[in-house]
């Protein structure tokens, strides 16, 4: 078993005795690169791109209106731009963890929105540049290869169908923060639909 596989299920085993529900989303990523030079300029011809979301989770109840949850994400953090009108596009498939905090609030008749602060730590897998009609494998490139942590926030609206099943819409914001004399970093928004499954 992987080092990663180890990590994951010792910590979902650590809150087996809190968890309540389940929930499972698919979504859009819009993503931005922020690529911030030596000189401090910020390049104007990157521009964001789309990509799929995946997300499974385990959510634990705190308190009455006080949630946790821990899970594993897949998201693809793309960018497209041209520079002298020659064309260029990322493609980059990410996985990792992500957990958030936050409380939720009724609004009756099953329905509830819920606001979370979130970190998440995400590693390419896959991640090439197409430029010049070729490609380029970025596997190597140190911008892109590292761990990428990441902060920000969510805001959840969610319907309880019946005592095991809902379903949910979701947004959310986050921000990745390098430092070095040349930096890049991500700011992905996400948009997903999901379904929650309850104990």
């Amino acid at each position: 078993m992987s080092f990663m596989k180890r990590i994951i299920l010792l910590i979902l085993l650590s809150f087996s005795a809190f968890s309540q529900t389940y929930k499972f989303s698919v979504g859009s990523t819009i993503t931005s690169f922020v690529f911030t030079n030596s000189a401090g300029s910020n390049p104007s011809f990157l521009l964001p791109a789309s990509g799929l979301h995946l997300s499974m989770e385990r959510e634990s109840t705190l308190s009455k209106s006080f949630y946790l949850d821990f899970g594993i994400n897949y998201n693809q953090f793309n960018n497209v731009g041209d520079v002298q009108n020659i064309p260029f596009t990322y493609a980059t498939d990410f996985i990792g963890l992500h957990a958030g905090i936050g409380p939720k609030l009724s609004l009756g008749k099953g329905i509830a929105l819920n606001s979370k602060v979130h970190v998440s730590a995400s590693k390419m897998v896959n991640g090439n540049q197409f430029l010049l009609n070729h490609f380029v494998d970025l596997s190597s490139d140190d911008q892109f290869n590292s761990m990428r942590t990441m902060f920000g926030y969510s805001f959840e609206l969610s319907k309880q169908i019946n005592p095991q099943v809902g379903v949910f819409t979701k947004y959310q914001h986050l921000d990745s923060y390098n430092f070095g004399n040349s930096t890049l970093n991500f700011i992905p928004s996400t948009f997903s639909i999901g379904i929650s499954l309850s104990k």
